[in-house]
């Protein structure tokens, strides 16, 4: 299944988006390649740069044709003067590609990126950490043309690189396993997903003691997994005992994993310990840091949103399909219900609809904290696209 790339968003009237789920959903793109620092030349190159940096200028005002036009014309000058594998080409390669991404070219944009990726591979080994950065973009880029299969092994190939450079129990080796783990999460492989948090889990063990703050990060991603399956946690009860047993554990660390066990009993509707939870989250973090409790709290979040089947979700085999999209406005109670579901828009009309509005009506919100205590949020906006068959 298509891993979700237009992540579906809330957003408060305010534009603030609320959470990022794992729903299958089409791209933005915005996200897949994200913006290229310009890397320093010397005197010589300035207009290989000033080319470079109006490309970049022009992608994020979306003139992509001149975009393209100017990062070709960098790209250019560069390679007269340094040859086509030069390392200084790697990051207007990743520009240029972007450029393509959002301009919905996926071919170009896989063409440009494979290049930058053999020029990596030529100037820093084929086990290079150099090139992670990239296949992380391959990977997306690839998800976004709907090639699930090149996708997923790109991001297993990550981290056999991270393996193969580390050791498969080094430390180092834990950021791979956590991005294949958002992968899976993104495509709803949340079994995947679980193995790796795991895995994370088993190497850490290796390093620290039982009740280790390194511990919270891959329970809390094993306790998301757990909510949207509706599986009864272990993960939440080792990281209950961890927060009552370890030591060393900033204010962060605790009032995130608090949150994530708040969420846990707002899912399973225990609403007092879950709004408790959010509570002392809050007064932990505003102890030492009023503006991060502020930031943790200052949106609703989604909790157990799970997009309804849509008509290509329920068919077998693979076949044409098209996306739609549904949007809806509602409010969010001060104990995470969503009221007055209301479908503004929806393409095609009338297919999805009411499926959309009873799940969010069933679902759980984390509302936001005003002064630490739960607020309700009016007017939040719903965005999600689903695939469908266009006869329907």
């Amino acid at each position: 299944m298509r891993a979700c790339a237009l992540r579906s968003t809330v957003l408060a009237a305010a534009g603030l988006v609320l959470w990022l789920s794992g729903s299958e959903c089409r791209s933005q793109q915005s996200s897949a390649i994200a913006p290229v620092a310009t890397p320093a030349y010397s005197a010589n190159d300035e207009e290989a740069q000033a080319l470079i940096e109006l490309g970049a200028v022009q992608t994020e005002l979306t003139e992509f044709e001149s975009a393209e036009r100017n990062y070709l014309g960098g790209i250019e000058r560069l390679i007269e003067a340094y040859g086509e594998f030069s390392p200084l080409l790697i990051d207007p390669y990743r520009g240029l590609a972007r450029v393509y991404l959002l301009d919905g070219r996926h071919a170009e944009a896989l063409t440009v990126l494979e290049h930058a990726q053999h020029i990596t591979d030529r100037n820093f080994g084929l086990f290079s950490t150099e090139q992670s950065v990239i296949l992380n973009e391959l990977s997306q880029t690839y998800e976004d043309s709907g090639d699930t299969r090149s996708a997923q092994e790109i991001q297993r190939e990550r981290l056999a690189i991270g393996r193969r450079r580390h050791g498969q129990d080094d430390l180092d080796v834990i950021p791979y396993h956590y991005d294949l783990a958002a992968y899976y999460e993104l495509s709803r492989m949340r079994a995947k997903a679980r193995e790796q948090y795991e895995a994370v889990i088993e190497i850490q063990e290796s390093h620290f003691d039982r009740y280790s703050a390194e511990l919270l990060k891959p329970l809390r991603g094993l306790i998301r997994i757990d909510i949207l399956s509706g599986n009864s946690s272990s993960a939440r009860r080792r990281l209950e005992d961890i927060l009552e047993l370890g030591t060393d554990i900033s204010a962060i660390e605790r009032a995130q994993s608090l949150t994530v066990l708040g969420d846990w009993a707002m899912s399973y509707g225990r609403l007092e310990r879950g709004l408790t939870r959010y509570r002392n989250a809050y007064a932990i973090l505003a102890a030492g840091d009023a503006a991060a409790a502020t930031a943790l709290f200052s949106s609703p979040a989604l909790i157990n949103f799970i997009p309804p089947p849509s008509p290509v979700d329920r068919a077998k085999g693979i076949n044409a399909y098209a996306w739609g999209t549904v949007s809806a406005v509602f409010e969010i109670t001060a104990d995470g219900r969503a009221r007055n579901v209301e479908i503004v828009s929806a393409t095609p009309p009338g297919l999805m609809d009411a499926r959309y509005r009873r799940r969010l009506m069933e679902s759980y919100f984390r509302p936001r904290l005003v002064a630490g205590e739960p607020a309700a949020t009016r007017q939040v906006r719903f965005t999600h696209e689903f695939r469908y068959f266009p006869a329907d």
